[in-house]
């Protein structure tokens, strides 16, 4: 059987549903008004082998790994009132924000600030709740400078020490306005090394503000309190390794779910011209921009909440944790009721050592590799598992796709990193073990304003970051499958793309 044909529909899909596409459709398909934002990931598609080779760099990995996981240590967990929450470690360093801005690896969004206009990066952080934009002396990254905005209304105000609460006008793409709006402007300390890092803007997704260090106004509650958006909500719907859409107010789930039917439809008349079985005349007008006067082709959605599975938001008050209610391999259910944290930003799914062991155990083939690189584990590159996480009652494939090779000429299907080494038959699964909330340093808690340490004994408790036996649910969950936060409510919603 020639294969060929098959290679190249995959790269063609690929290629053509594409974030630009989607952006034509996306006024169109929502009765309320929603911002949409064209996502990227900086330095392109997370990649654990180097170029033209199949195999893996175990070193780059771990240097990836520790990096992932220290970002879930720049909090401490505290008991306010009634309930558990989530902030900031106090720093003896007070000229740094929680987050690298401009990092390589993160998801952002452009946007333009001042007139005219200056075009920033601002990086989507669902772990921090602040909205600032960082102005360094550096010339890395994207910089805005009040300077020279004729816009800017200057504050002296100081949330945060090196920070000031200035107000400019913000253009919004989708809604092609542009409104004033009030964000933290913070300029590092010309004594501080952190001035001579990037420049460039964060934007904060976390559903608590007890996370922000500036206490400035989220972006998404002042685009409520201005009726600019109706709906407290946000949803992430990534269309490929290094594309996405990030929609506020509203989701892109319908726009993106049209084009990518209309593309394959273009693919099988593409496929039924060259086989003689359709005529080039009879061939159907191809994509279109769906525009309101189109009443073939507009449809809007009735009910944003059609077609979403919901799940509770748990743990302590601050990050987006869920309850994963099973793991599937292979049809079978090997994990139930396991608590995650949903970071779009983690290259890999990471899961605590019990959890990992189990998951693992359920693959043929698989074992551990031995140190220094035992949090990571191979199976056979030719019997790739099926895997499903279950969220409200139902299974949402994970990173899908064939078993074997796939077009992109990574052995071991979309599961693999790639190959352990050249020529091995095993690769590296991207389901990697954590042990964050189990080797803490220094473990304390905070019990209304008195600082107490725990005993070595009692540690995983409210000590640390409170990460022991949470998995971290990272971007490649989110290749096929769509999410939308619920402020109000506290709840996210999953559905298949």
């Amino acid at each position: 059987m020639n294969f060929f044909p098959f290679i190249l529909i995959a790269f063609f899909t690929s290629s053509l549903i594409t974030s630009s596409a989607i952006a034509s459709t996306l006024r169109s398909l929502d009765n309320a008004p929603v911002i949409h934002f064209t996502l990227a990931r900086r330095g392109g598609a997370f990649a654990a082998t180097q170029y033209l080779v199949d195999y893996v760099n175990l070193t780059y990995l771990a240097q990836e790994l520790e990096t992932t996981e220290a970002r879930f240590n720049l909090t401490k967990r505290e008991v306010k009132g009634n309930k558990l929450i989530r902030k900031a470690k106090k720093d003896a360093d007070r000229d740094t924000l929680m987050g690298e801005v401009a990092a390589r690896g993160i998801w952002y969004a452009k946007i333009s600030i001042g007139n005219p206009p200056q075009e920033i990066e601002m990086d989507l952080n669902m772990l921090v709740s602040d909205f600032y934009v960082l102005t360094t002396t550096s010339r890395r990254g994207s910089r805005y400078d009040d300077f020279f905005s004729q816009s800017s209304i200057p504050s002296e105000e100081r949330p945060y020490p090196t920070c000031r609460l200035p107000i400019d006008h913000f253009h919004l793409p989708t809604l092609n306005t542009s409104l004033p709006l009030t964000f933290a402007h913070c300029r590092p300390s010309k004594s501080s090394l952190n001035t001579l890092g990037a420049s460039g803007s964060t934007l904060g997704l976390a559903p608590s503000e007890h996370l922000s260090q500036t206490g400035s106004t989220s972006l998404l509650k002042q685009l409520l309190e201005k009726a600019v958006v109706q709906r407290p909500i946000f949803s992430l719907m990534l269309i490929n390794g290094k594309e996405g859409v990030l929609s506020v107010g509203g989701t892109a789930a319908s726009a993106i779910e049209r084009v990518v039917s209309q593309t394959k439809k273009e693919l099988d008349q593409m496929g039924a011209i060259d086989r003689g079985e359709l005529k080039p005349a009879e061939k159907s007008r191809g994509l279109m921009k769906r525009g309101r006067k189109n009443k073939e082709i507009v449809t809007r959605q009735a009910d944003w909440e059609e077609g979403w599975v919901w799940s509770k938001v748990q743990g302590a008050e601050g990050w987006w944790q869920v309850l994963m209610q099973g793991v599937w391999v292979d049809g079978s259910k090997v994990l139930q009721n396991q608590a995650v944290v949903i970071d779009v930003n983690s290259p890999f799914i990471l899961a605590p050592p019990l959890a990992a062991k189990a998951f693992y155990a359920s693959v043929s083939g698989s074992r551990p590799l031995p140190p220094p690189f035992s949090n990571f584990y191979v199976f056979p590159c030719l019997n790739p598992p099926m895997l499903h996480f279950e969220f409200g009652g139902t299974n949402f494939p994970f990173m899908r796709g064939g078993r074997g090779a796939e077009w992109t000429g990574i052995p071991g299907g979309k599961f693999s990193l790639g190959r352990l080494e050249k020529g091995s038959g095993y690769c590296l699964g991207a389901v990697v073990e954590t042990r964050m909330g189990i080797r803490e340093e220094k473990d304390e808690v905070v019990y209304n304003g008195k600082r107490r340490t725990r005993s070595a004994g009692d540690r995983g408790g409210l000590g640390g970051n409170g990460m022991r036996d949470v998995w971290v649910i990272g971007e490649g969950f989110f290749r096929g499958v769509g999410g939308v936060f619920d402020y109000n409510e506290h709840r996210v919603g999953f559905r298949t793309t």
